[in-house]
């Protein structure tokens, strides 16, 4: 586990490693006062590799309902396997009874010398030539995760997400991304994809994310999203994004499935 990883989430553990406390504040939160999806991820992936002592090969998290700001979110760490060279976990969060997101992860420490991928990174002007990435809503909370995680998007982004491919650049000052958790921080973003790509403003409710680790070495620079929709019906979109560093290695593959909605709702009263 990244100390760095935990200190950014402001996780908390217990003495039994297998459990830990996620404060929701609102530099986790969307502009709609719920907790984002990337911190979600991020604290399954921090706390697993806690437990198993070992990096993250991939993450599969499953959204059930959600957390909002001044909560604090509980977890559970069940390591169900630990192997000679790799483990794999499972990890629940909740507020009281109420669960939150529930997720299963696998680890190793393999040797990580070994590193290929294929295909290329798509060319793309670089950040300093793009415009940031503006969220069409008016945001409900003055600090959310978005004052945090920096977007950059092409000048023509909308015209290419009407084939359902956005490229974006990414970067969260003071946090390298590299690790599992840091590249599920930022890329919670298919839902965006699917959205424009249907002519509409970006909105949805995750159902799930899964993160695959490629390569871990950490980058203070921006790292490239290539976001892609790849399927929808019944108001579900599906798709994927590569995570790029600027020197055109594969970090990291995520995969997502999400609910298209015309508005979100408010907290329940």
């Amino acid at each position: 586990m990244s100390s760095r990883d935990a200190t950014f989430l402001g996780l908390r553990f217990a003495e039994d490693a297998r459990r830990a406390v996620l404060p929701v504040t609102a530099r986790l939160c969307t502009p709609f006062g719920f907790l984002y999806g990337g911190s979600s991820i991020a604290a399954c992936a921090t706390a697993a590799e806690a437990v198993t002592g070992r990096p993250l090969v991939w993450v599969t998290t499953q959204f059930v309902g959600n957390a909002f700001a001044g909560e604090e979110i509980e977890l559970e760490v069940d390591e169900l396997v630990a192997a000679r060279a790799t483990s794999q976990a499972a990890v629940r969060g909740h507020v009281g009874g109420r669960v939150v997101f529930t997720a299963v992860t696998a680890h190793t420490d393999r040797p990580p010398g070994d590193a290929m991928w294929w295909g290329e990174m798509p060319a793309v002007p670089g950040p300093e030539a793009c415009e940031p990435f503006v969220f069409p809503h008016a945001p409900r909370l003055e600090t959310t995760f978005m004052e945090f995680l920096e977007r950059r998007v092409p000048t023509d982004w909308r015209e290419r997400a009407s084939t359902g491919r956005v490229p974006m650049w990414v970067r969260v000052p003071g946090y390298p991304i590299g690790s599992g958790a840091s590249q599920s921080f930022v890329a919670d973003i298919v839902p965006m994809a699917v959205a424009t790509a249907l002519g509409r403003d970006p909105g949805a409710t995750s159902l799930d994310n899964t993160v695959r680790v490629v390569h871990e070495e950490p980058t203070e620079d921006w790292v490239l999203l290539d976001v892609e929709a790849q399927g929808f019906r019944r108001s579900v979109g599906h798709g994927q994004v590569r995570l790029w560093s600027r020197a055109g290695v594969l970090l990291g593959i995520g995969s997502q499935t999400c609910i298209i909605r015309t508005s979100h709702h408010d907290r329940p009263a």
